[in-house]
Formats: structure tokens, sequence, C-alpha cells
């Protein structure tokens, strides 16, 4: 996408507020219009006044007009800025929006660290070209015009001829000597600053893991390095800023020692009076301010212009689904379908599911159990549509592919191994399954998964405060959170993905006894790694390799003597050992 691309973008997005966006600009142009005339009306009243005369008129209209200036120049800043700041919300709130659909496959190749760097740093990177780009743009063009007209019709239309190259020399030549420098150094403090923060991120939420293999020096090291890159690119932009600032004033000075030079000449033939050199030299020197805007507008223009180009690059993607726009027939049952189902996962050559078919009844309860990277979670993953694979899912005998989110929502709910945790409340974090949901159900819904008497230990109970991504919680206690979540959103289909793999067993037995009572009531789908859990499943699907390679009861998979024998084999093995312990 080419900066011309991205600034239309931007443009676009500024069309409900271009009125307002108007008023800025229009108050910028009569702001720096004035910031030209009082110093020319002063210069000329120097020179016309002779001794004695009375000057107190004089002295408050310039007074005046100075108040006049500065009221322009609130308008401006603060329209503009208001234009900035509305439009930099709406974006932020359209990119979360626009970027959640491609959760999580649609990010697997993202880090976390350069995703805030693009939601907080480049959104808030954008603002320059709202408030500080369209009004200057307008005043550092309309000024000098009005400048040049104004020499020429009130002083001597020869200086206006010899002061009107400076203007666009400052505003338009030097900017385009650098622009290309500028926009590509732009584009590479963006990368590096993503880059920077993700590597900030990581060292935040690894710290644990640092400390443990004391890997500080080397972490530092790579930190040290992203930000020496960074600090590098800058100090180039800080070279290239300097020395268009430098021939932008050196232009400003040619421009008051040409008009002063033919200034004298015409004086010197009568042309002009010497109150109008006076005048026109002050002119020559005050309205190059606006030009030199232009000059000095373009890092911050193309650091806006490069963050503008990394959110949309992310906004644009397309979704891994591709979610239907209206309701389709909400699902009948909790029945569960799958036809030939095949799916790849990234850049793999190997599908993580192959040919799979799969059809569990309304309120059934099926076990999935297979060796590590056999396609387990993959599998339920499907459900919940994270991606599309080859093939059919229907959910209730409706294809999920018909099925808005909100609809897929309601009907399966999937808790995961490793469940996020928000900062915030106990309570927040339990009604991010049901908003609404009044106390007595979070309460119901924590001693359900065996949360509820460490929940009442709290000091502020629902109330208590969760650190972020619950490292004040226990593994158990963060899959437990989870697992009432499930509870409170009562699903049609219930699907857990080792759900329970971090809590020890009596605490684990309190859970799948309660979830025992589910059988019956709604379909469950059990991702298990201890196999013992899963015995008195109606059904046990046995991945290997992608592959669903055998079905049935336990004790007939035991008997038949295929891959399940040998887990459970190991499995018998490894709880002996631990009992021997």
């Amino acid at each position: 996408m080419t900066r011309i691309d991205v600034a239309r973008r931007l443009l676009r997005l500024m069309r409900p507020l271009a009125p307002l966006m108007a008023v800025s600009a229009a108050a910028r142009v009569v702001n720096q219009g004035l910031g030209v005339a009082i110093p020319a009306v002063a210069a000329t009243l120097v020179v016309e006044i002779g001794p004695g005369a009375p000057i107190g008129g004089l002295l408050a209209l310039l007074a005046a007009l100075a108040v006049v200036k500065g009221v322009f120049r609130y308008g401006e800043q603060f329209t503009g800025h208001g234009v900035a700041f509305r439009l930099l919300a709406d974006l932020r709130v359209d990119l979360f929006r626009r970027i959640a659909p491609l959760a999580p496959a649609g990010l697997d190749d993202e880090r976390t660290g350069d995703l805030v760097a693009r939601l907080v740093g480049d959104v808030d990177r954008v603002e320059p070209f709202y408030a500080h780009t369209i009004a200057p743009l307008v005043s550092g063009i309309l000024v000098p015009i009005l400048a040049v007209i104004g020499i020429a019709s009130w002083i001597d239309p020869a200086l206006a001829f010899v002061f009107a190259p400076f203007p666009l020399l400052i505003g338009l030549a030097v900017p385009w000597l650098s622009a290309r420098r500028v926009a590509g150094l732009a584009a590479s403090a963006r990368d590096q600053a993503g880059d920077e923060t993700a590597a900030l991120t990581d060292a935040v939420q690894g710290a644990t893991e640092i400390a443990v293999f004391d890997a500080r020096d080397s972490v530092i090291e790579r930190i040290g390095q992203r930000s020496a890159a960074n600090a590098a690119t800058r100090r180039s932009l800080a070279r290239v800023a300097s020395a268009r600032s430098v021939l932008g004033d050196l232009l400003s000075s040619a421009a008051v020692v040409a008009v002063a030079v033919v200034g004298a000449i015409r004086l010197e033939a009568g042309a002009i009076e010497l109150a109008g050199l006076a005048a026109a030299v002050t002119v020559a020197w005050v309205a190059t301010s606006p030009a030199r805007a232009l000059e000095e507008i373009i890092p911050d223009l193309e650091q806006a212009l490069a963050a503008a180009g990394r959110l949309f690059e992310l906004s644009d993607r397309e979704a891994p689904v591709r979610l239907p726009t209206s309701e389709g027939v909400a699902p009948r049952d909790g029945s569960v379908v799958l036809s030939r189902v095949t799916a790849r996962l990234g850049r793999s050559s190997r599908p993580a599911l192959e040919a799979i078919d799969v059809t569990v009844p309304d309120r059934g309860y099926v076990a999935v159990v297979g060796p590590s990277g056999s396609g387990k979670s993959t599998l339920v993953e499907l459900l919940v549509r994270f991606r599309d694979p080859e093939g059919r899912v229907e959910i209730g005998g409706t294809n999920i592919r018909d099925l808005t989110l909100s609809q897929i929502s309601d009907a399966v709910t999937l808790v995961p191994q490793r469940p996020e945790i928000f900062f915030g409340t106990l309570g927040d974090n339990l009604r991010l399954a049901k908003p609404d949901a009044a106390d007595t159900a979070l309460w119901e819904a924590l001693d359900r998964a065996a949360l509820g008497s460490w929940a009442r230990s709290l000091e502020r109970g629902l109330d208590t405060t969760i650190g972020e991504l619950g490292d004040t919680l226990s593994g158990g206690q963060r899959q437990r959170i989870s697992i009432a979540r499930a509870f409170l959103r009562e699903p049609q289909v219930l699907v857990l993905d080792e759900a329970t793999s971090e809590l020890d067993r009596e605490t684990e037995n309190q859970v799948l006894s309660e979830l025992a009572r589910e059988m019956g009531r709604r379909t469950v789908i059990v991702v298990a790694h201890r196999l013992e859990t899963v015995v008195d499943a109606d059904e046990i699907l046995v991945m290997d390799r992608g592959r669903l390679v055998e079905r049935g009861r336990h004790q007939a998979l035991t008997a038949a003597g295929g891959v399940y024998a040998g887990l459970w084999s190991r499995h018998l093995d490894l709880v002996d050992a631990t009992d021997q312990l």
C-alpha cells in the first residue's frame, strides 16, 4: 500500500468530521495571516509615525489584533485536536473489531508485543496527520499566496515577483528532496518500535523463566540491540530533519535579502516608499513561516503514514473464517457431526487432521485421546470455528459456516488447557461468559468448579483483583475459573480441552463429579490426558498423527490391543510409579 493510498484512507475516515476540520484550517489561516499582518503593520507604523504623533490608538489596534490572533490559534488547536482524538478513538475500536475475527488462527504469526504496539503506539502516532498536517498544509499554501498578493497590491508587484519563489522552494522543494529518505526511515522506525515493544513484552511476561535460567544478560542484550537499532534510525531521521531545517533557514534569509536588495533599488528609483520597503521586508521574513511548517511536518507526517500503513495491513487481513452477515437456523440441539474433515495449520504440509468422520449424539459424552500432537486440540477447536477445514462441521443439524459468531458462542463453549485470565476482579473474569449474571450465579458457578471455598476466603470475595494474566493464581485456579465460566454460560455443547490438567487428583475428582451431573443435560466432549477420567465415556475417539485410528468404549479398546491399549498401559505404569512415590 503506497503512502498516497494510506493518506486517502485516513482522509476518508475524516469525512464525518470534515466540517470541524475545515473550521480548524480556516482558523489557522486567519491566525497565520494575522501573524504576517501584525508585524508588517507595526513596521509601517514605525517608519511613518513622526515624533510626537499619538500612538495610543495604534498600539491598542495592534493589541486587539494580537488577541484576535490568539483566539483563532486556540480555535485551530481545539478543533484540530478534537477531530484527531475522536478519530483515534474510533480507529482503535474499529481496528480491534477488525482483528478480533482473526484470532487465533489469523494471528498465529504475530507477536503480542507488536500487536500491542500497533493498537496503542501506532494508533497514537496517526494523531499528527489530523492535528498537525491538514490545517498547516492549508495555511502553508494559502498564507504565502495571500502575502504575495498583498505585496503586489499594496506595495510593489516587482517585490512580489522576487518573493514568490521562496515559499515554493521552502514548502515544496525542500520537503521533496528528503521525502523518499524520510519515508523509508519512518517505516523502519515504526517496525523497529514494534520489535522493541515485542521484546520488552516477552521479557516482562517471561520474567520467571528468565530468572530460573539466569538468562537476564542475553535478554538484556537482545532488547539493547533492538533499542539501539531504533535509536540509530531515529538519529538518521533527526539528521535529515536538521539538514532540512538549515536549508529552510537559508532560504528564509535569502528571501529577506532578495526583497531588501530589490526594494532598495526600487526605493532609489522612487517606485516605493520607505514604509513600503519596511513592510515588504517584514512580510518576506514572517510569511515564510507557514511554508516552513510544511517542511517541519514531514517527519511526523511520514511516521503517521507508516503507522497507519501498519494498522491497515493488519485490519485488511482476510479472516481465517468468513462469518455470515445474518443469523442462520439456530442449532436444534447439541449434536455434533464432522464429515470428511481435513485441516492444516500454518505452513505445515502434513494435515493436522485428515479425513475425520465423527458423530456425537445430542447430550452424548465423548472423549478424545491420543499422543501429543495427534490433532486432539485442533479437532475441538473446529467446533468453535477457530479455523475452517475441508469438509463439513455441523452443530445441531446446522452447518457451522452458516452460524454467526454469537450463535456459535451460544451453542458451544470451549474450556482450553491454558485459559486467559484478564486483569480485573474475579467477578469481572467470570462475567466474561455472562455479563449480566447476578452474584448468586457467580457463586454457584464457583462452587460447581470446586473454587467456592477459596473465593469465600478472599477478603473482598468477587471484588478481589486478579493480577494480569492471572499471575496471582495457581494453574489449577486459572483452569477452574475457566470451568466456572463454562458453567455460567450453560451451552448446548461443552468442550473441555485438557481443562483439568493442572488440578490435583482430589480437586479434579470434585470437578469431574460436577461434570458428571452435566451428562444427559448437554453434550460433553472431553480431551483428556488422564485416561481414568474418561473410562465412562459413551465413546472414546483415539487420534494418532491427525487420523482417527480407533473408536469405542474403554473395555473394548483396551481389549483390542491397539493405540489406546498402549496409552492405557503407559498410564497405569505412571500411576503405579506415582503411588510408590
